[in-house]
Parts: C-alpha cells; structure tokens; sequence
C-alpha cells in the first residue's frame, strides 16, 4: 500500500515542479569560436551536449560524457509510462564522436543513459562505456559485454584513490570515485535501485533505469610523454560531502576544470561549496543546469525547474578560489582551454 501510495504521489510532484521553471537567463558563452585560436598551442575543447552530456578533446584524443537529447516531457516519465530514443532527435543533434575512445556515464537514470546504446552502435563505434555495475547490468542487452566497464570495485573516495584506467590509445585515463546522487524533490529519490544482474532488455519506462552507485571521475588528458596535460573533475549529480570528494595523490597535479551540476543542489549540504574548496579548479564548468524536460534544443534554454540559481551562482562566488572563473555554457558551445599559465577562449 505504502508503494501505490508513493506511486501515486509522482504525477502530483511532476506537475507541480512543471510550474517551477526558471524564467531567468545568464549569459552564456554561445558565441565562442569554432576553432582555437591559433596562438593557443595544444588545447583542450569542451562542447557542451545538454544535461550531463560533454564531448572533450585535446591533441587528437576524445573523451564523451554520457549526452542525452531525447528529453521526455516530463508528464512522460512517471513509472510505466514508455519512453525510448528518438532517434531522429539523436541523428539531428550529435557532433561527431567517431573518435571517442570512452563513454562515462556517472549514473544510470534515463537522462543520462537512454540515449547511450544508439550512439555506441551507430556513432561512437570505437568508445567503451564506463559506470556502475547496474549501468552495466542495463546496457547488456544492446551493447557487447567487451566494450562495458564497472568500476564499482575500482573507485575511491575521499580517503584513498581508486585505480587509473586506461584508453585504448594510453592518452585519456580515468579514476572513477564514489559520489551521491541529490534527492529530486523534498529529500525524496526517485528511480533509485540497482541491477544485480544483465537484463533480458532495455528498460521501457523511466523508473526502469535505475540509479545504481553513483560516481564523479577525475579525467587525465595525458600529453605525448603521458604526464597529464589536464586534468578535469566531473559528476553529474550534486553530491553530499563527503562522497564526490577528491582523495589527496601523490602526483602534485592540480585540478584544471571542474565540472558541477546545479540540479537539486539544495537538497544536500554545502553544495557547490564542498566540490569547489576539494577541487580549488581553476575554471568550474555548470552542467547539467537546463530544463531538460521536452526542450526545444534549437533555442534558448531555460535553468532546471525547482532550482533557485541565484543562490547557487552566489555560493557558487562567495567561494571560487582566486584566480578561477565559472562559465554557464549554451547547449552545443565550445570553450577552449590553453595549457596551464595561458587564458580560456
């Protein structure tokens, strides 16, 4: 009964949080240059895709963040209510990601891995996908088991480092560490679970994609001595410290870019100040920050309904450390970064 219950009560929370978008704009770095400049030797571009999605490149290696364009509106994704790709949107939208070595996906809900499957076969062909054991246990039934990585027994945390993996070329390497994923809604998780094993099929509802353990990674760009020539922290989910923290390594390699996602930042504590004061980046990126619910990806965006993002720009401010900036990036904008000492574009 305290199920049906529960299961009643989401249609009533959706359509309310449909009322609370944000009408207000920040700008946004849209008109950034396609290219490098070519004063810039060496950088490092990062496209942002929509929700938790970031195609990052340097030096002729690529690395995807798990991208999502599909976007339900959101009366279609209480449980059992069918969802699947759109295809057309997926065709329509996607860079080219045909030299991406790695796919990370840092947990398992719809609008961070339904889309993934149509773009490792039909598009990002060379890519691995790495996540959790339930990602894992979810992509079975489309992906071959050889290009699915779990990294649950490999993460760390913020008392010891967890194990570098390696891309196929030996030029990206990742650490995947444990993190937490915000409450939706009034300390309430939906789509919480996880797979303990393969499924016979792809989940047809959003309440079918299961969270599993949810991860932030380190990503090392390394250079052609493979020493890391950037180093770039990213989650997708806002996490309760100390889970998403940074362990201390014995490399002395400082954090380049981090990665936040403002979505339900105020349902944990001391968030984005955790992240930002263990990472000290020197440029934070915000992901993850649009209304991602049947937007029109053509146009101007929205920030993510039930999220007050004048607080979390504030906070966000009142603790970026010296010497570092933010940027809040229009859907499939590129931003370039040179090698340390050298301005962003």
């Amino acid at each position: 009964m305290k199920k049906l219950s529960y299961l009643l009560l989401v249609p009533a929370i959706l359509t309310l949080l449909s009322a609370c978008s944000s009408k207000l704009h920040i700008p946004t770095y849209a008109d950034a240059p396609a290219t490098a400049p070519a004063s810039m030797q060496h950088p490092l571009s990062i496209q942002y895709l929509g929700v938790g999605g970031h195609l990052i490149k340097y030096d002729g290696v690529t690395l995807l963040t798990a991208p999502s364009f599909t976007n339900p509106h959101f009366m279609r994704v209480g449980p059992f209510m069918p969802i699947s790709t759109d295809k057309e949107r997926v065709d329509q939208y996607l860079p080219d990601v045909s030299d991406a070595e790695m796919i990370l996906v840092g947990h398992a809900h719809y609008d961070h891995l339904m889309d993934v499957p149509y773009i490792m076969n039909q598009y990002a062909t060379k890519a691995d996908v790495y996540g959790s054991r339930t990602m894992a246990n979810t992509l079975m039934p489309a992906v071959p088991a050889e290009r699915i990585h779990v990294m649950n027994d490999l993460m760390g945390n913020i008392s010891k480092p967890g194990e570098w993996v390696y891309s196929h070329s030996g030029r990206i390497r990742i650490m995947a560490l444990e993190s937490f994923h915000a409450p939706h809604f009034m300390g309430m998780k939906f789509m919480q679970g996880t797979y303990d094993e393969p499924q016979k099929s792809l989940p047809w509802h959003a309440f079918g994609w299961k969270e599993g353990q949810t991860l932030a990674f380190l990503i090392d760009f390394l250079d052609q001595n493979k020493q890391p020539a950037y180093r770039i922290f990213y989650q997708d989910s806002a996490s309760q410290e100390p889970q998403g923290l940074v362990p201390e390594l014995d490399d002395q390699k400082g954090i380049d870019i981090a990665i936040l996602c403002p979505a339900s930042f105020s349902q944990v504590d001391n968030y984005p100040e955790s992240i930002v004061k263990n990472t000290q980046a020197k440029h934070f990126i915000l992901g993850h920050w649009e209304d991602f619910f049947a937007n029109d990806l053509s146009s101007e965006q929205r920030f993510v309904r039930n999220t007050n993002q004048d607080e979390f720009i504030e906070r966000l401010n009142a603790v970026l450390p010296s010497g570092s900036d933010w940027t809040l990036p229009a859907l499939f904008s590129i931003k370039y970064f040179a090698p340390e000492g050298a301005s962003a574009q």
